[in-house]
């Protein structure tokens, strides 16, 4: 008598009904949708009002509105003070992001090693970017102007101290205020980026007899530039557009020193109500972030295709 065994075959997944895969792969896309048109909406509006602006001689103080072509660009190009705020931003951009990425990617690499306190030094670094401007800007004011509580401690000693009355002193100033205002975000990128390096990367290193400087130059800095370029982009772009903090501490002064074309637009737009003209200004000062941004991306990606 034979007994016959009947193995049955394990159930394979249930087959995939048509079109859910592809459904899958749009969900994402279909969550981001409404706001990504809203952003982009607006975004477009207000490009193509501002470049239609620029055209014309809108003033707030003149009853009519009018086209007047390219003049408020020529204007633009032989006005001196276009010329010297590009400068200054120029010199406050290049300020800050140098000091800012610099001492933002040592504290990140600071902050990822394992101590005692690492979380409270992490919040500690951050609330100045979460802080509003104005209120950031108002403070240092208050603390660094000759009147000021600084001040007035250090004349007790004997010290004479009152950076916001000269002009190198007040783009310096200026400068302090915005890295120590900066940095957290810096920082907060960078850790993120030193975060994704393998472990096993610093373990051959250290295997090899690498110290701690030649392992962040030779492994940790290459690794990470990308993220730091990101930064960098990101903090010239908010930095090159920055009005409220220079409103708050200097008002452009003395003497127009930090008076960046940022803060330029600001006064000829909303002090002297000149909007075409101030247009004018913005445009250009769009165009000029494009080209910058354009060019340091490609310098970074040919010095990386060298390597």
């Amino acid at each position: 008598m034979s007994t016959t065994v009947r193995v049955q075959a394990p159930a394979g997944r249930p087959a995939a009904r048509p079109g859910r895969p592809y459904r899958r792969r749009a969900a994402p896309y279909l969550l981001v949708a409404p706001a990504s048109a809203f952003i982009l909406f607006f975004t477009a509006f207000t490009l193509i009002y501002t470049v239609g602006a620029s055209f014309t001689n809108w003033d707030l103080s003149r009853p009519q509105t009018s086209f007047i072509g390219w003049d408020n660009y020529r204007r633009a190009l032989a006005d001196e003070r276009v010329r010297d705020s590009l400068i200054k931003s120029g010199f406050f951009v290049t300020g800050v992001v140098v000091l800012s990425v610099l001492f933002g990617f040592l504290i990140a690499v600071l902050l990822n090693n394992r101590f005692r306190g690492r979380t409270l030094i992490r919040v500690i670094v951050v609330v100045p970017w979460v802080l509003s401007e104005i209120a950031t800007g108002v403070v240092a004011r208050i603390l660094l102007n000759g009147n000021g509580v600084i001040a007035s401690a250090l004349e007790q000693l004997g010290i004479d101290f009152d950076p916001l009355s000269s002009k190198s002193g007040a783009m310096v100033t200026l400068i302090l205020v915005e890295t120590w205002r900066s940095i957290g975000l810096v920082t907060v990128i960078a850790l993120a980026g030193l975060q994704a390096i393998p472990p096993v990367i610093y373990e051959a290193a250290r295997m090899d007899g690498a110290r701690s400087v030649r392992t962040i130059w030779n492994i940790t800095l290459p690794l990470v530039r990308p993220t730091l370029l990101i930064a960098a982009i990101l903090l010239a772009i908010s930095n090159f557009n920055l009005v409220t903090i220079i409103f708050a501490v200097t008002d452009g002064g003395p003497l127009e020193a930090t008076q960046t074309s940022a803060f330029y637009m600001y006064k000829q737009s909303f002090e002297y109500y000149a909007l075409g003209y101030g247009s004018t200004i913005a445009v250009i000062m769009s165009v000029i972030n494009v080209v910058a941004i354009v060019c340091f991306v490609l310098a970074q990606r040919e010095r990386g295709v060298r390597r």
